[in-house]
């Protein structure tokens, strides 16, 4: 999981990004504009053009070193669906087009990651990635998502935070955690209250069919990773009739619910700790935490409680329940120094190696469980909680989370309660989500058995509520479909429509 920490503290600030020759407005002041040469207004969507340029020229930079391929153009959609003639805003979008000359087929959209992050470059991804054979007929696109990257969207810092001190209970972090969370999400949401409350995966998805409706295509084909499953899912669920063919791998549940979600992921990480506390008990006679891997569970899961209930310090290192459970995950390479570490705070000293000591006066880099895409794309953190907010179930209140928190505590004292996603915190608004739906248009899911990002079980959910294919890949990937041996299938798959199920490629573990 990576740390998407907003890259701007401090006061809010709008911000204005331009095109090399052409100034582009900001909306209502309070919003940023988009990096692009502008595109033609689709006030009849079916018959606008769009005026593509390379993008290595027409956006200010441009991530892509050399690119003579991907030609970008800014799309004009409402801010608000419900009101088609209002508020515009600009949506910033990008092609390959197939090598083998003006494609008949079906063009492919791809989003492969978030949120938060810019995914214009995904169809260039797309092209040099394992399933680039489907350039040969098909033109690849992708764009910015509303609220991120070049697309318009609004700059609002996280402001600095007071830290608890280091020896206070779990339940203190836990709480600076979610009041700054809260903060953030009260005082940005309200800088353009219009434009943040239609952030949704649902306007996402109407974005999308406004790009399809101005390349004058009856149907999409869509390949979605990661947050981009969500996106499909919703375009599906509003607009099977101009879906062709949709590819989702490594999915998302289609109900956002934090604590449900935390504990599912808790689940799938704490099989990866097995494989450790197996070898510690084949090592009882030179640690002494257990002859077998329960004993061992047990007495790794008192010394976290005992951290929770009163941290201590050493070594620069602050050691509370959260310690216990990074040396529990530390790679095979680091058993060994893990191991001497938890025996050495259990008897009560020091780790004589810490991992990666984290300051004591810092303020913990909170891990945004979502996320993948190019990584030199701007992260833009309220665009994150908006998408995911805006349409979560609950999830908005701390004694809820902390509750939840803590009963997953109590069914597993060694790992349970180790994820606490605060990113809902108070969040203002609250809208109505598009529910998944069986369709008639061709949907192929793939979920990887053993990673920790998004669960396999999430896929599961998916096709139960979907009725789509699931094909299980047999590795720890996230979104890493394209890379693995099972990329021929959906090659396969966007060219015939056949689905697939049951397992591919991997080592079982």
């Amino acid at each position: 999981m990576t740390d998407h920490r907003s890259e701007q503290p401090g006061p809010v600030r709008v911000a204005r990004r331009r095109a090399l020759a052409i100034s582009a407005m900001v909306l209502a002041g309070a919003q940023a504009s988009t990096g692009l040469a502008a595109a033609q207004d689709p006030g009849n969507p079916a018959r606008a053009g769009l005026q593509w340029q390379l993008c290595s020229t027409a956006a200010v930079d441009w991530p892509i070193e050399n690119d003579t391929r991907t030609e970008c153009a800014e799309l004009t959609v409402p801010v608000d669906y419900a009101k088609p003639e209002g508020r515009k805003i600009k949506i910033a979008v990008s092609r390959v087009k197939a090598t083998e000359g003006k494609s008949r087929e079906a063009p492919i959209v791809s989003h492969l990651g978030g949120p938060g992050l810019s995914n214009i470059t995904d169809s260039a991804s797309m092209a040099r990635r394992g399933l680039a054979t489907l350039n040969t007929d098909h033109d690849l696109f992708a764009l910015d998502l509303r609220g991120t990257g070049y697309s318009d969207h609004v700059d609002c810092g996280e402001n600095p935070r007071t830290e608890p001190a280091p020896t206070a209970p779990e339940k203190k972090f836990k709480k600076a955690d979610f009041d700054q969370q809260a903060e953030f999400n009260n005082r940005c949401a309200a800088v353009d209250p219009e434009f943040v409350r239609q952030i949704t995966p649902e306007n996402a998805a109407r974005d999308i069919d406004r790009l399809r409706a101005a390349l004058g295509a009856e149907k999409i084909n869509f390949y979605g990773a990661s947050f981009g499953t969500a996106i499909g899912m919703a375009y599906r669920s509003l607009f099977d009739r101009h879906t062709k063919r949709m590819w989702l791998d490594s999915v998302l549940p289609p109900t956002v619910h934090w604590p449900t979600m935390d504990g599912e992921t808790e689940a799938a990480g704490n099989r990866s700790a097995a494989p450790f506390l197996a070898w510690l008990a084949q090592r009882d006679a030179e640690h002494h935490l257990g002859a077998d891997e329960s004993t061992v569970r047990s007495r790794l899961g008192d010394l976290r409680s005992e951290l929770e209930r009163k941290p201590r310090t050493g070594g620069g290192v602050r050691l509370d329940g959260n310690w216990v459970i990074e040396q529990v995950y530390r790679p095979q390479e680091e058993w060994a120094d893990a191991a001497k570490s938890l025996v050495a705070v259990r008897d009560g000293g020091t780790p004589p190696t810490p991992p990666a000591p984290r300051a004591e006066t810092a303020a913990p880099a909170p891990v945004r469980p979502l996320g993948l895409s190019n990584p030199r794309s701007r992260f833009n953190t309220l665009q994150y909680n908006a998408i995911l907010c805006n349409t979560a179930a609950a999830s908005r209140g701390f004694g809820e989370l902390w509750a939840a928190r803590e009963a997953r505590r109590e069914a597993d004292p060694l790992t349970g309660g180790a994820h606490f996603s605060p990113w809902c915190a108070k969040w203002p608004y609250k809208v109505p989500a598009a529910k998944p739906a069986y369709g008639k248009s061709a949907l192929q899911l793939s979920g990887h058995l053993y990673e920790n990002v998004t669960p396999h079980v999430w896929a599961e959910r998916a096709r139960d509520a979907t009725g789509g294919a699931l094909l299980t890949l047999l590795d720890d990937g996230h979104a890493t479909l394209p890379s693995s041996p099972c990329a021929d299938k959906a090659i396969t798959f966007f060219r015939t429509g056949r689905t697939v199920e049951g397992t591919c490629g991997g080592q079982q573990r």
